[in-house]
């Protein structure tokens, strides 16, 4: 049957008649016996089939005549899917690799694959076999071969003519490739198109006398590739083609030098080109240096020279008649206005673009789901409406075509497709004038309609501060306090930007409160506002300190002499370890009627400044790590001589032959972390003992509260909770051998005296928790053990989030659980690693051959890696951002805290780490090799 290959073949005037559909319908299928052999018979009986193909010639024309011409490639589309013709055209489309000839060659080489193609993924998408999503990128992925073809096609003729001369005939291509853009690069592509391209060359891969003459050559490529996918006229094109260099008329601006795009890009007035370069990609040719090509516009695309506010405000103001347009120009003001710094918004189809800007919030996810849902109608309409006529048309106006294209779309009336699209376009142009307004236009909807300028004290409230009234007369006393001084009345005047600052804080309100106690306690002592006044030193500190660390550095607010602190110059005399921390702000004695009082104050002073000094960036992390462990032992140890000192006489007595340990098994003992302790007696001193023991964990509990409280656990014990509270020797050691579950014997492992009535039942007491390593059961029973009620803690409590960084897997619990292991394996050879840091005792197994260098650098970093945020979560009082959202300044401190620059960086690294941990807990604890040895085993 002889294939009508122009317009003029079949009248465009035919009016479509659903009435002729049946008679169509048995004489393809007449036409299908002949073309594969023999009638399929039932598998095209099927009466959705039937049905399909019933709407397919009563309500298109160019469809029609398709399945007619191929009669075959609709059948098996029906029957197998479309996937085989589709393959059978790919596979035909590479044999025409060595093709020859002009444009109408190159026209009719392709016409007979693309029409196969457009039949099996009509029908595939028509019966639902296909997504709309499937179809469109089978029908972009058929336009890209057929774009490669094409290129290679006309530019191998040139070569040949010898019009151009290169270096490797066999790879002609080098420095030609095609750009795409709109929708054939976002894959949201019609039938017909149009395809948005342009052949772009460099000048340098085309040498010899013909050099000069390679722009009018490849302008006349141009030419000819659009004549190609256009047909001549009364033809019906493949592909309708655009341009943005030009018109199109004459094949004008579909091929230029990559020299004169970028001029053209980098100079004025070329806004229209840069968003049409910015959001393109390669489809064809070198692909190289295609994507050079596109690294060099990024640059100036979104770098060197970004696109003006007033393009796009002309870009979303454009109106067209296209169903799909306010849809395209949701998606296109997106890839513009955050393409820059999210590349993934830039080649995005518009329904990813809008899936991808609801998670990122960008747009509200039921206005997102609203557009996904508009944009595929509409995009059926006009690719229905385009497999109608055959030709690339968005719009329709003859009354037979209307209700052609609503039977196609699955509307009963025209009537109803219509104000359905128009309701979806309605809501997608709503959307986008609310995207490109931003959020002040309906803000400025709930401001006081009786006065043009906003109060102070909503001001502050839209900053993140409660109670914006309160707040706003206190900022008034502020000022008025600072005018006799500073001058100017408005606080603004003296502390530019301070209010705004505070906002970004974790705690706003935190930080104002504490600045107000800071102004009250050094009344005209001192000028605060040289501390957060324009270009401050230690204003950024201050700010961070307050609004972040607020519970932590309070104390430092509450006198003249305190807060001199903050007047301080940092450097070389700022304490940079614990040692450091105790030796410059030594303890008060333990003796005296307010000895624990005095101690308490002590403490909260040297925890605040240590807190203050994280903040600002004059003490690091670690360092601050290591004096709030140096200064909770030291805490823990005179609270011991303190109690023992005001107990009465019996329990003075008993103290004197008790010995305090505390368990290092759970991390650093940091700001709301549990203290896990215990006692050992000589001998067995009854109710003295118990009553000593009661006293000094009611005197821990009574020494702080909030950041500065100390939480004692004594429960790991003979008998548990049941037992006394002070066992004996006797007894511990009993415990030791028998009772202690494997979590309390690795706890023991990591066990340490830090107080005793004297030398002797201090060192009885290290022999007894010593006997926990010398006289445990065999290693790996206990390991085994260990792993199984980690197991077991871990599905009861499971993490709550991935800064759960207790119960996360691979988390602090398990980086102190597998270096506690490895102390308890290797410290009754080497007991020294019982007695040192963690760090020290990791490097002194590494020494010692005991685990590898990178095992115990590993670990050591892993550890302090987890122990700097649970100390900044601890300052902070916050855990987790889903409950609280992590504010730009407190983002900053944990960044720092985790040693990378940007908050968004912190996540990656807690994965990273949580691997390694997770793989040393397998090699350690259940035995497993590591990677490498088990490659070198392999090999």
């Amino acid at each position: 049957m002889a294939a009508p290959t122009t317009q003029s073949a079949r009248t465009v005037a035919d009016k479509i008649d659903p009435a002729r559909a049946p008679a169509a319908l048995e004489r393809w299928r007449r036409a299908v016996a002949d073309a594969m052999g023999g009638d399929p018979g039932a598998p095209l009986d099927r009466p959705d089939r039937r049905l399909l193909m019933l709407r397919v010639f009563g309500a298109t024309r160019r469809l029609a005549d398709l399945c007619m011409t191929h009669p075959d490639a609709a059948a098996t589309a029906l029957i197998d899917g479309a996937s085989p013709v589709l393959a059978e055209a790919a596979r035909d489309m590479t044999a025409l690799d060595r093709g020859v000839g002009g444009p109408d060659a190159l026209h009719a080489a392709l016409a007979p694959l693309k029409n196969r193609v457009d039949v099996a993924i009509a029908i595939a998408e028509m019966s639902g076999e296909w997504s709309v999503a499937n179809a469109t990128a089978a029908r972009v992925d058929f336009a890209e071969r057929m774009v490669e073809t094409g290129l290679r096609w006309l530019v191998r003729a040139a070569v040949k003519r010898g019009e151009l001369t290169v270096e490797d005939p066999e790879n002609f291509l080098r420095g030609v490739f095609v750009v795409a853009g709109d929708d054939f690069a976002h894959e949201d592509l019609s039938p017909f198109g149009p395809l948005d391209i342009i052949v772009l060359y460099d000048e340098q891969a085309f040498g010899g006398p013909t050099a000069r003459g390679a722009d009018r050559i490849f302008v006349r490529i141009g030419a000819e590739l659009r004549e190609a996918f256009e047909g001549k006229p009364g033809e019906f094109p493949l592909y309708g083609l655009r341009t943005p260099l030009g018109s199109g008329v004459g094949g004008a601006g579909y091929a230029d030098s990559i020299s004169r795009v970028k001029a053209t890009a980098s100079g004025p007035q070329a806004d229209a080109l840069k968003m049409w370069l910015g959001a393109a990609r390669v489809v064809a040719g070198d692909r190289t240096a295609g994507g050079a090509f596109l690294e060099e516009m990024e640059q100036i695309v979104w770098s060197d020279n970004p696109i003006a506010m007033e393009a796009l405000r002309s870009f979303v103001a454009q109106k067209d008649t296209d169903p799909r347009g306010a849809f395209r120009r949701v998606a296109g003001l997106c890839r513009l206005a955050i393409g820059g710094l999210r590349p993934v918004f830039r080649t995005a189809s518009a329904r990813e673009i809008f899936d991808t800007a609801a998670s990122s919030r960008t747009l509200s996810k039921d206005a997102a789901r609203r557009l996904v849902a508009g944009e595929e109608l509409a995009h059926i309409a006009v690719s229905r409406l385009q497999m109608m006529k055959g030709a690339a048309v968005t719009g329709v106006e003859r009354e037979d075509e209307q209700h052609a294209l609503a039977l196609l779309c699955g509307f009963s009336d025209y009537k109803d497709l219509e104000a359905a699209l128009n309701g979806a376009r309605i809501d997608a142009a709503n959307t986008l004038r609310r995207l490109a307004a931003g959020p002040q236009e309906e803000i400025s909807l709930y401001r006081n309609g009786e006065s043009e300028k906003e109060g102070d004290a909503d001001k502050l409230e839209d900053l993140g501060f409660l109670n914006g009234p309160s707040l706003s007369e206190a900022v008034d006393n502020w000022a008025r306090s600072a005018e006799s001084r500073l001058g100017g009345k408005r606080f603004s005047a003296h502390a530019p930007g301070l209010l705004t600052a505070f906002g970004e804080t974790q705690h706003p309100n935190d930080a104002f409160r504490l600045f107000d106690q800071l102004l009250a306690a050094v009344g005209d002592k001192r000028d605060v506002f040289t501390l957060v006044g324009e270009g401050a030193e230690s204003r950024d500190g201050l700010v961070d300190a307050f609004g972040s660390f607020g519970a932590a550095v309070e104390p430092l607010t509450a006198s003249p002499e305190l807060a001199e602190v903050f007047f301080e110059q940092t450097g070389a005399e700022t304490p940079q370890t614990g040692k450091e921390w105790l030796s410059r702000f030594t303890p008060p004695a333990p003796k005296g009627k307010t000895a624990l009082a005095d101690l308490a104050a002590w403490r909260r002073e040297v925890m605040a400044r240590i807190a203050y000094g994280a903040a600002t960036g004059a003490t690091g992390f670690d360092a601050a790590v290591e004096a709030f462990e140096d200064i909770h032992i030291r805490t823990l140890g005179n609270v011991f001589q303190i109690a023992r000192e005001s107990a009465p006489a019996a329990e003075k007595k008993a103290a004197g032959n008790i010995a305090l340990h505390v368990f290092e098994s759970d991390g650093p003992h940091l700001p709301g972390a549990s203290t896990h302790l215990g006692f050992i007696a000589r001998e067995d001193g009854g109710e003295a003992s118990e009553a000593f023991a009661k006293r000094y964990l009611q005197a821990l509990s009574e020494i702080g509260d909030g950041v500065f409280a100390i939480t004692p656990d004594a429960t790991h014990r003979p008998c548990g909770v049941a037992g006394p509270v002070v066992p004996d020797l006797k007894a511990f050691r009993a415990y030791v051998q028998s009772e202690a579950v494997a979590h309390e014997q690795i706890m023991l492992a990591r066990g340490r005296v830090i107080a005793a009535g004297d030398d002797k039942i201090a060192e009885s007491a290290r022999e007894a928790l010593r006997s926990a390593i010398a006289g445990a059961r065999r290693a790996d029973i206990l390991f085994r053990d260990l792993d199984r009620a980690r197991a077991q803690r871990m599905r009861r409590e499971r993490a709550s989030s991935e800064w759960d960084i207790d119960r996360l897997e691979g988390g602090r619990a398990d980086v102190e659980l597998v270096i506690s292991t490895l102390i308890y394996k290797h410290a009754s050879a080497h007991p020294f690693v019982q007695d040192a840091s963690p760090a020290e005792a990791l490097e002194a197994m590494a020494r010692s051959g005991l685990i590898s260098e990178e095992t115990a650098q590993s670990l050591s970093s892993a550890r302090a890696f987890w122990a700097r945020l649970q100390l900044v979560r601890g300052l902070a009082g916050w855990s987790d951002p889903l409950k609280a959202p992590v504010r730009r300044r407190f983002g900053g401190l944990i960044a720092r805290a985790a040693g990378v620059q940007k908050f968004e960086q912190v996540r990656p690294m807690m994965r990273g780490y949580a691997d390694e941990v997770t793989r040393s807990y397998a090699q350690v604890v259940l035995g497993r090799p590591s990677m490498n040895i088990a490659s070198h085993a392999a090999g």
